[in-house]
């Protein structure tokens, strides 16, 4: 497995470096999950609006993420054992990554599927989310309180990054949300400080600039040692993070788009990426494992993908498409029932004879609308 490009496990040349600085990718994930899935809390904690209904969200979470992973686990599970890979699972542990426990026990981490450790600390997330939401609702309406909020979960991760470096905490502890909660806590400060607001372009692109400034900086940090040791676990890729969150506040919070991520291959790469992570993984491993594995990365990319691309178009269009429909349509049939921000009224107006219906809501502001 290609870990850091910039170790020297093996030596690498410039190209090698380079990719595997795109293990960035993994912050990128979490950063964005902790942006986009905050943001309803985040409104409802800004506006004064309810919070979300807890119902609707967890329904909406699970039809996004259990159909296709359970579907991509059976395939791994049957994949690997068929070809007799060290990373195959024995069928009485399957029920551990059925809960997405697999990274919390030595026996089941990195097996079968070694990428979907990120979605074990995904459902973390998930999980923990409403918690941090009923305090940011709890904190109210000042903007500066609620980023306080957020500064303290990332501050969090930077002290559990420090002690799993210094205490050399197992994989087990490390692969979890505990060290990892400072990325999806950048991705929330996000949601908080363009909430309501419309930078402009000129704003915009020098967040864009400060933060891939920062990005390239990160490989630097990676290159620096404390003692003779790699200083990369200490803090973890914190200004890689704090670069991502730069790019994503000043894209997200602005009218500026970048066209070649929002049309064409960009956007249907967005919409498969969820299976493509879940097979691409396994698809490698057959392809060693049968001895149809190329030479060069080039054509080892285009193998990989003329197998990952076809499996995830139809993951998307004959399941992960139709669950998400039917969720949506589950949780749109149900008012909002959601806890009410601390000293806010029910906006629901009830007339003679009529069920109770909404309050027209308040515009969304040009950020928020385009960044949805």
């Amino acid at each position: 497995m290609f870990v850091y490009g910039d170790a020297g496990r093996p030596e690498k040349g410039p190209l090698e470096i380079v990719i595997g600085e795109l293990r960035l990718a993994v912050p990128l994930f979490f950063l964005l999950s902790g942006f986009l899935i905050y943001r309803p809390w985040a409104r409802a904690a800004l506006d004064g609006r309810r919070a979300p209904e807890l119902r609707s969200y967890a329904l909406r979470r699970a039809a996004r993420i259990l159909p296709a992973y359970w579907v991509a686990l059976a395939g791994g599970f049957i994949a690997l054992r068929a070809v007799d890979h060290p990373l195959q699972a024995d069928a009485e542990q399957l029920p551990v990554f059925l809960l997405f426990a697999q990274n919390y026990f030595e026996a089941t981490a990195n097996h079968v599927d070694p990428p979907m450790w990120t979605l074990g600390v995904e459902v973390a997330f998930y999980a923990t989310l409403p918690l941090v939401g009923w305090l940011a609702l709890h904190l109210g309406r000042g903007r500066r309180r609620q980023l306080l909020l957020c500064l303290a979960l990332v501050g969090i991760g930077v002290v559990f990054n420090a002690l799993a470096y210094f205490g050399h905490w197992p994989a087990t502890v490390t692969d979890s949300l505990l060290l990892h909660v400072g990325e999806f806590a950048a991705g929330m400060a996000v949601a908080v400080v363009i909430h309501g607001r419309a930078l402009g372009p000129r704003a915009a692109w020098a967040l864009v600039a400060a933060g891939a400034a920062l990005i390239v900086a990160n490989g630097a940090w990676h290159g620096l040692q404390l003692g003779g040791r790699d200083l990369r676990h200490l803090g973890g890729d914190l200004p890689g993070v704090l670069g991502l969150a730069l790019l994503v506040a000043g894209l997200a919070g602005s009218t500026v788009r970048a066209r070649a991520l929002s049309a064409g291959p960009a956007r249907w790469a967005g919409t498969l990426s969820y299976a493509m992570y879940l097979t691409h993984y396994i698809v490698l491993i057959v392809l060693r494992e049968t001895g149809h594995w190329p030479d060069s990365l080039p054509a080892a990319l285009a193998a990989v993908l003329a197998w990952t691309i076809p499996i995830s178009l139809a993951s998307w269009v004959l399941l992960e498409r139709p669950v998400i429909r039917w969720a949506q349509r589950r949780t749109t049939r149900t008012p909002n029932v959601g806890l009410l921000h601390p000293g806010q009224q029910t906006n629901d107006v009830r007339r003679p004879g009529v069920g109770p219906t909404r309050a027209p809501a308040p515009a969304r502001s040009p950020a928020a609308a385009t960044a949805r």
